[in-house]
């Protein structure tokens, strides 16, 4: 009597076949079943990774990034980032035991399915681009407001709303293009703008400010903290050295159309607007507006909005 048993994998097929399906997984949730003979799981873990790739991109082209979108946002990418490990280790356990079953027809190939499933990821994200972009604060040029260390998700849509006065703005400057520069929208096209000792006086009238104590910025410096209320705008925290510096004085200018005037809250240490590098920055610079903060050495800061 012949046996008939298949010889037994040895243990280095046994885990390289365990670590490619573990691998198939991470590309995408669903490849690494098909590969351990579990297809139709494999299959269903394919459509619902496709279809929550879409759904995640969907929501970044629908929405600008406010604290409950990004708070629901984040939730989902921690939910997938679950099941994408969870897929990998169950596609491996699946995959130690798959060499005693028989091959799988070419309709069922893991190859066949990967080169259906990658170009159809990578189509979502030509058609449906993320619309938000990250962004870090390296420097204390917009103290108090933002600080070094802060993260934010931003609206970078091709579609997003022009800037209101006050909104926080990230863009090009147009003499240094390689930069990428975080600063507030003083303002808008046809206003007037000017600063004189160290006031910001929009359209003939000084925007009022409130004195709001003292805050720390850049080096360890003590500036005084002032409230500044410009024409239908909540108030903002900027910071000055003192009530009467003026070397970054400007005088009055005023703002071409399709373009915005913009100055740092740490308004005696800022590149901005005032100075010749940067000037108004026009609406094709503007990389992204407004956002979420995604962290913060600040305390209370995390998932709330730009201010």
């Amino acid at each position: 009597m012949t046996d008939q048993t298949s010889p037994r994998p040895s243990r280095l097929r046994r885990w390289g076949g365990m670590a490619l399906a573990g691998l198939l997984s991470l590309v995408c949730p669903g490849l690494g079943h098909i590969r351990a003979r579990a297809w139709p799981l494999g299959v269903a873990l394919m459509g619902a990774w496709v279809a929550a790739t879409a759904v995640m991109l969907g929501v970044t082209a629908l929405w600008p990034p406010t604290p409950p979108v990004v708070t629901a946002w984040l939730a989902l990418v921690a939910a997938l980032i679950v099941v994408w490990i969870g897929a990998a280790i169950d596609a491996m356990r699946r995959a130690r035991s798959s060499f005693r079953r028989p091959p799988s027809p070419w309709w069922r190939s893991t190859w066949l399915a990967a080169l259906l499933v990658v170009p159809l990821q990578f189509g979502l994200d030509s058609v449906m681009p993320f619309g938000w972009r990250s962004f870090s604060i390296p420097s204390a040029s917009m103290n108090p407001g933002l600080v070094v260390g802060d993260v934010f998700l931003a609206d970078a849509r091709r579609d997003r709303p022009f800037p209101a006065r006050g909104d926080i703005v990230m863009f090009k400057a147009r003499d240094l293009p390689d930069t990428i520069y975080v600063k507030r929208v003083v303002g808008l096209p046809g206003d007037t703008v000017a600063v004189t000792g160290g006031a910001l006086v929009l359209n003939g009238r000084p925007v009022p400010v409130e004195p709001d104590g003292t805050v720390t910025v850049g080096n360890g410096q003590t500036a005084q903290a002032f409230i500044e209320r410009p024409p239908g705008r909540d108030g903002y925290r900027i910071a000055r050295l003192d009530g009467t510096f003026s070397r970054s004085d400007l005088p009055t200018t005023t703002i071409p159309p399709d373009a915005v005037f913009v100055l740092g809250d740490n308004r005696d240490s800022s590149l901005d607007s005032r100075h010749a590098e940067i000037g108004p920055v026009r609406a094709e610079d503007l990389v992204a507006t407004g956002g979420t903060f995604t962290w913060s050495p600040v305390k209370g800061r995390m998932l709330t909005a730009l201010r």
